[in-house]
């Protein structure tokens, strides 16, 4: 998926137990400041859906988080542990 780079959450800082789902960052668009901190446009899972393989949807993500519950994965890793996510992308592909 050209333009997104992948993220797998973890339910604990310490990156032992995956969340089961992955964030995809729209890198292509850049950052851009709000308060709170630096953002990028993303697909995440859905706030009322947490469990693994959630539905997803467009959000604004503060990269934050990314750096304390997520480790950057490669596509392959992300298509494994979130289907969802991908069948989301290529809806809009």
């Amino acid at each position: 998926m050209d333009g997104y780079h992948f993220f797998e959450e973890f339910r604990d800082e310490a990156q032992r137990e995956s969340a089961g789902n992955v964030i995809a960052v729209n890198m292509a668009d850049g950052s851009f400041v709000q308060e709170g901190g630096i953002c990028y446009r993303a697909v995440c899972p859905a706030d009322d859906h947490r469990g693994p393989n959630s539905p997803v949807t467009m959000a604004l993500f503060n990269v934050e988080y990314l750096g304390a519950r997520c480790k950057q994965v490669d596509e392959r890793r992300a298509r494994d542990v979130h289907p969802a996510l991908f069948e989301y992308l290529e809806r809009l592909a």
